[in-house]
């Protein structure tokens, strides 16, 4: 089905699915990208295992945050949304298991890192095209704080839906409390599969399926000697997928956090293009936003403490 966002972008989404990039090829969509026979062999289904989330926002989100002393959704949403946040030490982990998956009988011998070459797309960079400043939580944090503050037992996580755009595929996972009757009827998420994603332990497991907007690098499995290698390649465009999730917030509510934990937890970001910050806030430098934050830090007293 199709939709118009609040960014008046075109969206095609399925509700209750995390369909993989072979499940959307078998669907009726008019996508040139998602079809494309070309894309230079590279890591698939690799397997991340993600601790921590992100919520990313501008100078007006920030300070609306230390107002509130934490997060509310937007007037547009009933969601607080937060990315992946995936580390160096996600990305060698995941390279360690995909080389396992390839040669599981071997002892594996690779001296170069390769999955640094493949993993590009948006969900693997520092910058965001939301705002300066990223918050960043442990999963674990924010389903206590989300339980302690709205529900009675723990949170349920459910598969809310796959979008998919020009170029982009979204995996969104719903979090909500479990007298919040409206996601019934969406699957819960999984906690071992061959699926998308899923959540053990409070990771969040990923099979990223196109891990680069733009393949400059061709993969070669050496199946003789057990090791892989990279060789450079033309450029060709293509789909990149990551995951999303949306904790269910009521209007009225905050999910209030200590002021000194979320000084704890926000840093500097650079604005990545396409620039999806909305009016009134604007892309500012790393030096101001730097600026923003220790003064900020100044005014709450914590200056000496992050410096």
């Amino acid at each position: 089905m199709k939709r118009l966002n609040d960014r008046n972008v075109v969206e095609t989404y399925f509700e209750g699915q995390h369909l993989s990039l072979s499940d959307l090829k078998e669907e009726d969509i008019k996508n040139g990208y998602l079809f494309k026979n070309n894309i230079p062999a590279y890591p698939e289904s690799v397997e991340f295992q993600v601790q921590k989330l992100s919520h990313v926002t501008g100078r007006h989100g920030l300070e609306g945050i230390f107002h509130d002393s934490g997060f509310r959704p937007s007037d547009t949403s009933n969601f607080l949304w937060w990315g992946l946040s995936v580390s160096p030490d996600d990305i060698r982990s995941a390279e360690q298991r995909f080389l396992a998956s390839l040669f599981p009988h071997t002892q594996i011998y690779n001296p170069q890192p390769f999955l640094e070459y493949f993993t590009t797309s948006k969900a693997f960079q520092k910058e965001s095209p939301y705002g300066n400043f990223c918050f960043t939580f442990s999963f674990r944090e924010l389903l206590h704080l989300y339980g302690a503050q709205f529900c009675t037992g723990t949170p349920v996580l459910r598969v809310y839906e796959t979008v998919l755009y020009r170029r982009e595929i979204l995996y969104t996972i719903v979090v909500h409390p479990r007298n919040i009757h409206l996601y019934d009827s969406y699957p819960r998420l999984p906690d071992i599969g061959d699926g998308v994603c899923g959540y053990r332990d409070y990771n969040i497991w990923w099979h990223c399926q196109a891990p680069s907007e733009t393949y400059m690098h061709r993969l070669n499995v050496n199946r003789r000697n057990s090791s892989v290698h990279v060789n450079p390649h033309k450029e060709e465009y293509y789909v990149w997928d990551h995951v999303c999730v949306a904790f269910h917030m009521e209007p009225d509510w905050v999910l209030h956090v200590k002021p000194n934990e979320l000084l704890k937890k926000v840093n500097v970001c650079e604005v990545s293009q396409p620039c999806l910050l909305k009016p009134p806030e604007t892309p500012l430098s790393f030096h101001e936003a730097e600026n923003i934050l220790h003064n900020l830090k100044v005014r709450k007293g914590m200056a000496g403490a992050f410096n």
